[in-house]
């Protein structure tokens, strides 16, 4: 291919992307701006994927300048991804001013910004979030529930994340999944509530283990 456009470019990115070579799609996004070639979103959308998964802060910083510059900030895609670069990276800060910013806020915005603060230790901050998220007129999904459970993890909510648990199942009909059951073990755990736990803790243990076991037997 003599000549390479934004579309050609793109479609290598994020063609690495999707195949979690990360290191091989920034590489090529670095190529891109060496020949001169100015990304579109779409290109912005996948690199910032990948600077996710890498935790590589510095280039999404750039790249939330570039978007600044390009005018994509009313993208809620864009932001979304700028959400999870933030979050993953540890600077739920920013996270939050993007999020405080982006006016169509999605599913994935709300998720992005709900587990974003459970895993960075802002547990009142994330169930906050997931209750209003749920006033906006949205249905909390599995990826809302892991948040929510991560945070009630965190901050040793023991009852608080077993009533998320079971109103997952009963009001809102989602199939736990192994991280549901992954939440509620460490929500035991921290609580230091194993060992000689009442019943209905050993059921939610053994779930969790037959569900890892599944997961294990299904990749074999």
């Amino acid at each position: 291919m003599p000549e390479r456009d934004a579309i050609s470019w793109t479609a290598m990115i994020n063609g690495f992307v999707k195949k979690g070579r990360f290191d091989e799609a920034l590489e090529w996004f670095r190529e891109m701006q060496i020949s001169g070639v100015e990304p579109d979103y779409v290109a912005i959308i996948s690199v910032l994927a990948a600077c996710a998964n890498v935790g590589m802060l510095g280039l999404g910083l750039w790249i939330h300048r570039f978007v600044l510059k390009q005018d994509f900030s009313d993208n809620v895609r864009v932001n979304n991804s700028l959400i999870d670069v933030y979050s993953r990276c540890g600077c739920i800060e920013f996270a939050h001013q993007v999020f405080k910013r982006t006016r169509k806020r999605t599913q994935v915005s709300w998720n992005s910004i709900i587990v974003g603060f459970a895993v960075s230790g802002f547990a009142e901050e994330s169930l906050e979030y997931f209750k209003l998220m749920q006033n906006e007129g949205l249905k909390p999904d599995g990826i809302s529930f892991t948040g929510a459970l991560t945070a009630c993890s965190h901050a040793g909510l023991i009852d608080n994340g077993l009533r998320s648990f079971d109103v997952m199942k009963r009001v809102y009909r989602i199939s736990p999944r192994i991280e549901h059951y992954g939440c509620i073990v460490d929500l035991y755990s921290r609580a230091g509530r194993l060992e000689g736990s009442p019943e209905c803790c050993r059921k939610h243990v053994c779930e969790a283990k037959r569900s890892c076991f599944g997961f294990i037997a299904g990749c074999m």
